[in-house]
């Protein structure tokens, strides 16, 4: 093979290995054309440390949906931030997350609904697609207060020792602890119509709104539903 081949065989390599984690379907215009409205669905929460020994299952599921809902309106604010502010979208209507949620709530728990399939929580929700995401971390979060979710004061003082034992414990090299992917999918069909994934490095010193909000804003600057011309 001659330089000019291996130069573009090496191109190619880098193309592919910086796009992997991201998808759109080539016909995302046609497929969305009459797309009115979506609901970004609360967030699966997958917990991969140490779970503290102090909390019962129900005091955990309480921390898990106070965590999905925060990652919930997150992602949704962010995606008004950008419909606000940028000149490029996303054009799309938005359900509001707490008509969501209690909507959801009305059914089943927030948790059981993320086993709920894409196309029963269209037709529940009324909507043309979902932004259903999935977030796996190490550590919980103790200070959910910015996103006005309440979590027992039990909880609070747990998760802040648990947090503050395992930020002291870190060594200085940065470790990819927070891993979020993000699926847009159509209601009717369940096709997926676009996705992105990111992994991160999460100090948990900092407040979980700058952790929460830092991953939902990289998702929402790739988000589709770009305004028409």
């Amino acid at each position: 093979m001659n330089k000019l081949g291996i130069i573009l065989l090496l191109f190619t390599l880098v193309l592919s290995s910086c796009s992997k984690d991201y998808y759109q379907i080539s016909s995302f215009k046609d497929k969305t054309r009459n797309h009115q409205k979506i609901a970004v669905l609360p967030v699966e929460m997958v917990f991969s440390g140490l779970k503290p020994f102090d909390l019962s299952d129900e005091e955990i599921q309480q921390q898990e949906e106070a965590e999905s809902k925060a990652f919930q309106i997150s992602l949704h604010n962010e995606l008004l931030k950008r419909k606000e502010n940028s000149k490029k979208g996303p054009h799309i209507q938005l359900m509001r997350t707490s008509q969501i949620n209690k909507i959801i709530e009305e059914q089943m728990s927030i948790k059981d609904s993320w086993a709920e399939t894409p196309e029963d929580m269209a037709k529940l929700l009324g909507v043309d697609a979902v932004l259903r995401s999935r977030v796996e971390k190490k550590r919980y979060f103790s200070d959910l207060a910015s996103y006005g979710i309440d979590v027992a004061s039990k909880l609070i003082g747990l998760l802040a020792k648990d947090i503050g034992i395992f930020a002291a414990g870190q060594s200085m090299k940065k470790s990819n602890d927070i891993y979020g992917r993000y699926e847009l999918i159509e209601g009717s069909s369940e096709e997926i119509l676009w996705s992105v994934s990111f992994e991160d490095a999460a100090n948990y010193k900092n407040p979980a709104e700058e952790i929460i909000n830092g991953l939902n804003e990289k998702a929402a600057k790739r988000f589709p539903y770009k305004k028409r011309k």
